[in-house]
């Protein structure tokens, strides 16, 4: 069990020293020795990049020490059919098909496993359970895909994004919020409201608006007043806010906090004191690291520094939305403008590499020349992007055992050219019938990405008033989530069941590492086979971003 620090929570108010006095003017108050701890992990038996949709528990889509990706030499390793968000663990992914949950092997693409009778999306790993919501929450067994506890909150609709950490799962049902045993399922704590108290002594209750994260040794949540942290083991409120928020997700670092609202600034706050540290844009949110916040608005791609001006810079596009991962010193984004974009179209539908600290082009990898797409998940050494509905794997190319040495001859102990030589085959352990569309969902991403999915569709962008399209809205989908959070794109809960195993026979027919049969792309994604194949595709997508 996680060996919480006891946290006692005063009721007076705290003034806020730094940011805008509008932002987070209502803190409370709690004794220094107390306050929210950066070393206490969330899931510290994890050592994982994205074990749950959005990364990890804080699901800011943030990683610290992410490997730096060579975009030259990225292909694609597999290929499968897939419609949600997406967690890495244990060299094992998990996702959503139309038919279900999914299990595949993260050097290959082979379904492990899949359950096609639970309706539920935006896995999130720990111990022995990989956990997903839907109308309630679903913890399956890792190893086979078979249902170890389902809770029993009779949602009147689908639940918010969950979060799962500090042995718990923290989620909100109907506008309440719930602590359940990561083990069982059974009821640890629940907040039916959270009263706030603004800087003037008033006090406002509310019901909690979708969305929890989790980081620091608490659990943060939000309401149209405010956003509060709570111990992950009593519920005791460590600190609030007093700012009108009403948003339908939440992102934490070990620094700072993110709260979403929809068609507004979004204000973000110290993660360990509350305090006020500043407003960004509110389209594409969602990525969050320990220096920086990114987000977009109609003419610009913006970083905003947390502490000082570091790292603040912004990219001249119009129009030209993509729900990026900090991984590392690179925030890699896949940039697709919609149909109403004007003045330049530097980034559309490509995938780009930008330094962190002032936005410097690295390099752009265009869907014309690989199958890229947005991003669902970085885990280790591959990037896993959406394209056209098909989870795709892409990896730098590696040398094979297959090259002449000096003298010409080929280095295979039989001597013989590997091409057409290979007699294992696999037998197609794709994912049959997957579906070619992300789960859409308010997340803010995912999600996938709102959806990663994260579902996690993107919340709805308006257009400026000469737009002639202003109230069409725009929504970029990263496939992180699906369940009612707005705008994080992660989502798909739908489950792939059976609890099948295709074992299938490794092939090393095509001298192509990785590739699985019947997922529709040659592991080399520059490949002839892709390029064909290419040739016959409609290039036009619509961009349902967070929302993984």
């Amino acid at each position: 069990m996680w060996k919480r620090r006891s946290v006692l929570a005063s009721g007076a108010a705290l003034s806020i020293g730094t940011g805008l006095a509008s932002v987070g003017a209502g803190a409370a108050e709690a004794d220094v020795d107390d306050l929210p701890d950066p070393d206490l992990d969330p899931n510290p038996d994890l050592d994982e990049d994205w074990a749950s949709y959005r990364g990890d528990a804080g699901h800011a889509r943030f990683i610290e020490d992410g490997y730096e990706f060579d975009g030259e030499s990225l292909e694609a390793a597999w290929t499968v059919d897939h419609d949600g968000s997406v967690a890495v663990a244990d060299d094992t992914v998990y996702t959503t098909t139309a038919d279900g949950v999914v299990a595949l092997d993260a050097a290959d693409g082979t379904r492990l496993w899949e359950n096609a009778d639970v309706d539920a999306g935006d896995p999130a790993v720990a111990g022995e359970m990989v956990y997903l919501n839907g109308g309630d929450i679903v913890a399956l067994d890792r190893e086979d895909g078979s249902v170890r506890w389902e809770s029993d909150l009779d949602p009147g609709e689908r639940t918010s994004s969950h979060t799962v950490a500090y042995d718990g799962v923290f989620v909100v049902v109907d506008g309440i919020l719930y602590a359940l045993e990561a083990d069982d399922g059974s009821v640890r704590w629940q907040k039916d409201t959270a009263v706030v108290e603004s800087s003037d002594g008033d006090e406002q209750e509310s019901e909690f608006t979708p969305g929890t994260a989790a980081m620091n040794g608490v659990v943060y949540a939000e309401t149209q007043d405010g956003v509060l942290a709570f111990d992950p083991a009593t519920g005791e409120t460590i600190w609030q806010t007093s700012h009108w928020t009403g948003g339908d997700a939440i992102y934490a670092t070990e620094t700072a906090v993110l709260a979403e609202l929809p068609g507004e600034e979004l204000p973000f706050y110290d993660a360990q004191t509350g305090s006020g540290l500043g407003l960004v844009g509110p389209y594409s949110i969602g990525t969050l690291g320990n220096e920086s916040v990114l987000s977009a608005h109609d003419y610009g791609y913006d970083s905003t520094s947390i502490h000082g001006d570091e790292y603040d810079w912004e990219l001249d596009v119009t129009y030209t939305y993509g729900q990026a991962v900090i991984s590392g010193e690179t925030v890699y984004v896949y940039f697709e403008v919609d149909g109403h974009n004007y003045g330049d179209r530097d980034y559309d539908q490509k995938l780009v590499a930008l330094d962190k600290r002032d936005g410097r082009e690295k390099w752009t990898l265009s869907k014309d020349d690989a199958p890229v797409g947005h991003i669902r998940a970085i885990s280790g050494e591959t990037i896993y992007v959406d394209h056209d509905g098909e989870l795709v794997a892409l990896r730098e190319e590696t040398d094979t055992d297959d090259q002449p040495d000096e003298s010409g001859e080929n280095d295979d102990t039989d001597g013989g050219n590997d091409e057409g030589d290979g007699s294992d085959e696999q037998d197609g352990s794709d994912d049959e019938g997957g579906s070619d569309e992300g789960d859409e969902q308010q997340d803010g991403e995912d999600d996938s990405d709102a959806g990663e999915d994260d579902s996690d569709d993107e919340d709805e962008c308006p257009c400026p008033d000469d737009d002639p399209a202003a109230d069409d809205g725009k929504s970029v989908d990263d496939g992180d989530s699906g369940n009612g959070t707005a705008g994080d794109g992660d989502a798909g809960n739908e489950t792939d069941a059976g609890n099948e195993t295709d074992a299938g026979n490794n092939s090393d027919a095509d001298n192509v590492p990785g590739f699985t049969a019947g997922g529709g792309l040659l592991g080399g994604a520059l490949g002839l086979e892709w390029l064909r194949r290419k040739a016959g595709v409609d290039e036009s997508t619509s961009v349902n971003e967070p929302s993984e």
